[in-house]
């Protein structure tokens, strides 16, 4: 332990000499330097020179890279960043707009003879979100009650209420909604109808039950009712006997994205 003791006070010691040492060998009070002072302190210069000089050369290039300011000049640079994406998102949606718009006038232009008119959803029913929406077009557009409402994937709904300048949709999602339909590969017919738990499927009902359903059958409208014959109105996705067996029922799943609709087609009654 005392030899231990010793080596410790051994090492203390050296520790505090090298210390002094060094305080007196760059200490800036001194007037006179030795030769190993001297060369010691050049050494240290040359080092803390180079490091200097490559410090102030790669801020430099950064600078020429990235042509940053004051904090001022920063924040105008984020502020038009900002400003930037926000114009390009409005670019963005007009150009989706667009896109969409374009189809819709397509469409118009190739079934001329049924008189489509483009509107715009301008409200939904909050509760019934995938039941009813409100459109900016109205008596005034030629717009009259049960008239089919349509988008180029397929059936929308139908007219329930009219206004001077808007009028209310009942979408085929809707429990209350109706539709006389038939499966376009063997011409079976039945009604399509909206579902209560909201799946956004739909139910065909009243199938024969020798006909031939299968999955992917597309599921058009009869034209018996108010709706034109031959709108697309989805596909079959289930078949299953309904509870006495004399039918079979088809769950239908939509062509229409009733979650993103935005605009529609009116379909006008000739010379309405």
């Amino acid at each position: 332990m005392r030899r231990l003791r010793v080596k410790r006070v051994l090492a203390a010691t050296v520790i505090v000499g090298l210390l002094l040492l060094m305080m007196q060998i760059t200490g800036d009070e001194r007037k006179e330097l030795t030769v190993l002072e001297t060369g010691f302190r050049d050494g240290v210069g040359f080092v803390q020179g180079a490091v200097m000089h490559f410090g102030y050369q790669l801020r430099d290039g950064l600078k020429r890279v990235f042509p940053f300011g004051g904090a001022g000049e920063v924040e105008e640079l984020r502020q038009l960043i900002r400003e930037l994406e926000g114009e390009i998102a409005i670019l963005r949606e007009y150009q989706l707009e667009n896109e969409r718009l374009r189809q819709l006038l397509d469409y118009r232009d190739n079934n001329a003879g049924n008189e489509p008119l483009v509107a715009h959803i301008i409200g939904r029913d909050p509760g019934n979100w995938f039941g009813v929406v409100k459109v900016n077009r109205g008596a005034d557009h030629g717009v009259r009650r049960d008239q089919a409402v349509v988008l180029p994937s397929g059936l929308v709904g139908r007219v329930i209420a009219v206004t001077p300048r808007t009028a209310d949709v009942l979408l085929i999602t809707d429990p209350r909604s109706r539709v006389g339909a038939m499966l376009q590969d063997c011409r079976t017919p039945g009604v399509v109808r909206g579902v209560l738990d909201r799946s956004r499927s739909l139910r065909m009902s009243y199938l024969s039950r020798e006909a031939e359903v299968v999955r992917g059958q597309l599921v058009v409208t009869s034209g018996l009712g108010i709706y034109p014959k031959g709108i697309p109105i989805g596909r079959v996705i289930a078949v299953q006997k309904d509870a006495a067996g004399l039918t079979l029922t088809a769950d239908i799943e939509p062509l229409v994205d009733f979650d993103r609709l935005e605009e529609v087609l009116i379909i006008l009654h000739p010379g309405g």
